[in-house]
């Protein structure tokens, strides 16, 4: 009997993805998200479908002798070595638009958060300060200013639903969108300083390449209004932390909304778990039942895809593979 090819998920996925590995290969998953586990079981696997927290870099690639494909389940491949695995010929897919609207959703709902100060009042009622009901903290966003940091899909769709839904006015940045928009309510501007300097609530929609890390500066921050907030559902990396971190703490600026952090799990010493103006979420804005799935079936699909012989629809490293 032949052996099943093997397939290392570095975390589980969700069933319905896994289903349709079962028949034509053998699973394995991670016990951890360490690269010495990593290192431990890559050496005979076909493919690898990659979730956020553990990272394929040169060392795992160059330890995975048979490895043909690196399917991610998101958009972001900041955790591939994408030129090692181009080297080898290996196909570095990832699952684009699958969880748009779920990000977008979390996205619309932090900042609904922040606005009308939901944990806050929470709290208030659980600890009997019922007299927060005349406290007036909360704000309306119909007529803020929206600034937006990058306009692909998940940024027009957060600018449509708070445009479209909440009465905002949207203010862009994103010097690689050439596109043209026809909503009056959407505007662009070419100076991320204007962006911080006039927007009432700020939300990171950017990948983390070299260009972004750091993007959102000390500099940049110190420009925003003292009754602003900032929402990043992007990555922990485009934002200076300890920066942010003062800036909340002096209350130089109204609050946060964080779903991603530069060090993850977010360390127990982080001040951002004392503080009240801040709302955490543990990198969950892509995830929900739907989106699991649906992310799930497309990394598997990508992994089935080149054990057949055919190229999968979303190869990132495409060009290099040509190349």
């Amino acid at each position: 009997m032949m052996m099943k090819p093997k397939i290392l998920l570095s975390e589980d996925i969700h069933p319905q993805g896994k289903s349709l590995l079962t028949d034509k290969f053998e699973l394995i998953i991670a016990p951890d998200t360490s690269e010495a586990t990593l290192l431990r079981l890559v050496p005979d696997v076909f493919g690898i479908i990659l979730r956020a927290t553990s990272k394929v870099n040169r060392n795992v690639i160059q330890q995975a002798h048979n490895l043909k494909v690196i399917a991610r389940t998101g958009v972001g491949v900041d955790n591939i070595d994408i030129e090692a695995a181009s080297e080898r010929g290996i196909y570095v897919c990832n699952t684009p638009g699958m969880n748009d609207c779920t990000v977008a959703e979390h996205t619309v709902a932090l900042i609904l958060g922040l606005a009308k100060q939901l944990f806050h009042m929470d709290q208030a009622v659980r600890t009997r300060q019922w007299q927060e009901r005349f406290s007036e903290k909360q704000i309306e966003v119909a007529g803020r200013t929206l600034g937006l940091i990058g306009f692909g899909a998940i940024g027009m769709l957060v600018a449509r639903k708070c445009g479209w839904g909440l009465g905002m006015k949207i203010l862009v940045y994103d010097p690689y969108f050439h596109g043209e928009i026809k909503d009056d309510f959407i505007t662009f501007t070419d100076k991320l300083e204007k962006l911080f300097i006039e927007s009432d609530f700020i939300s990171i929609h950017a990948p983390n390449v070299p260009e972004t890390h750091g993007l959102v500066s000390r500099k940049l921050l110190a420009l925003m209004k003292e009754s602003a907030y900032l929402v990043n559902t992007s990555r922990g990396e485009l934002v200076d932390e300890q920066a942010l971190i003062d800036m909340l703490q002096s209350e130089k600026i109204a609050g946060a909304a964080l779903d991603v952090f530069q060090k993850e799990p977010l360390p127990a010493d982080s001040p951002f778990n004392l503080m009240k103006n801040v709302i955490l979420t543990p990198h969950v804005a892509g995830s929900t039942w739907e989106s699991n799935v649906r992310i799930a079936k497309s990394a598997a699909i990508a992994v089935i895809d080149v054990f057949e012989g055919r190229t999968p629809k979303f190869v990132y490293n495409y060009e290099k593979l040509r190349r």
